[in-house]
């Protein structure tokens, strides 16, 4: 049996009868196994029908209660879908906070060794870090059929929390300017997955800024077609 990597997150109770891989990380219960071996790239479609029918965690493999919670990036965020079923809350932010792809910005996925026969997941999938990671918690959602496969349709959320490179937004910390650091830092993660590395004077004035600010720029920063559209106001 192996061990936990050193430096991760507690496990979720839940999570804690998956098994570990020979790197140290949890396997979740979607992994596809190829030869004996779990391959994280791979979702395993058998998996996908049995949280589909039997409304199991796509992560824990266990029952679901009545709020589900979605792993997400910012442009799923604006579509309102996802090709994967939901999972615990807590299922989800470990794996918002623990998930190699999603903790360092600059993951991206790797092709070598991909089988064959392995399909896209539907609709328009990004094989990179998306920058930032919402838990987005909801008590209605919806599969619905697509051209190339099944997607979610996440309904209105309960709750969101935004993490960037493992971090929620604000995270320890309870006064304002501790969330305006926090955002400031995920918008800058953000920033940087969709258009690159963000300059230094960019930063700075990020970072200088107030919430009030920091939020509308945010909101921007999931549409806009380029950098110097999230500061400057549309006319």
């Amino acid at each position: 049996m192996n061990a936990l990597r050193e430096g991760l997150p507690p496990l979720p109770p839940k999570m804690r009868d998956l098994p570990v891989d020979e790197r140290g990380f949890p396997v979740p219960f979607f992994v596809a196994w190829i030869d004996g071996k779990p391959d994280h790239r791979i979702a395993d479609p058998d998996k996908m029908a049995v949280c589909i029918e039997q409304n199991k965690c796509w992560i824990c493999g266990r029952h679901l209660s009545a709020f589900k919670a979605f792993c997400i990036g910012p442009m799923c965020a604006i579509t309102g879908t996802i090709s994967e079923p939901p999972s615990h809350t807590e299922c989800a932010t470990y794996a918002a906070t623990a998930c190699p792809f999603l903790t360092r910005p600059h993951a991206k996925r790797r092709e070598a060794g991909m089988p064959d026969n392995v399909r896209d997941a539907a609709g328009n999938p990004i094989k990179r870090n998306p920058g930032a990671v919402c838990v987005w918690v909801t008590k209605r959602h919806r599969p619905f059929r697509v051209g190339n496969g099944l997607l979610f349709d996440i309904g209105p959320p309960e709750s969101t929390q935004w993490f960037a490179e493992g971090k929620a937004e604000g995270e320890a910390k309870g006064k304002a300017a501790g969330k305006a650091e926090g955002k400031a830092e995920a918008l800058i993660s953000l920033l940087s997955g969709r258009f690159g590395a963000v300059e230094p004077s960019w930063q700075e004035q990020i970072r200088e800024a107030d919430l009030v600010t920091l939020e509308r720029w945010f909101e921007r920063a999931i549409v806009a077609p380029d950098l110097p559209s999230v500061f400057n106001a549309p006319r």
